[in-house]
């Protein structure tokens, strides 16, 4: 899969939310709550997103979060935003 518009809309609102409320977290400084978010995510990009460049992104997008989440709220929060707009700018091709 090379565009994240080929994925149900059920599963782009899924993964929407899980990363604003972990972004949300992250700038509270709630990193636990974050992670809780992250693994949800990852989940679903396990289960319901196809091997290919969409599904290497959101892997990356989302190892890089837990990575950072705690020191590095700042990078987090940007990593965040990119999966999100990675799912939502497709939508407007």
């Amino acid at each position: 899969m090379r565009d994240a518009g080929d994925l149900p809309v059920s599963v782009r609102d899924s993964l929407t939310t899980a990363f604003d409320e972990a972004r949300d977290a992250v700038r509270r400084g709630d990193t636990g709550t974050a992670l809780e978010c992250t693994d949800e995510a990852r989940r679903i990009v396990h289960h319901k997103v196809p091997p290919g460049l969409v599904n290497e992104r959101l892997e990356h997008g989302l190892a890089a979060v837990e990575r950072t989440a705690a020191d590095e709220p700042v990078v987090a929060s940007e990593y965040l935003r990119a999966m999100k707009r990675l799912l939502t700018e497709s939508d407007d091709d």
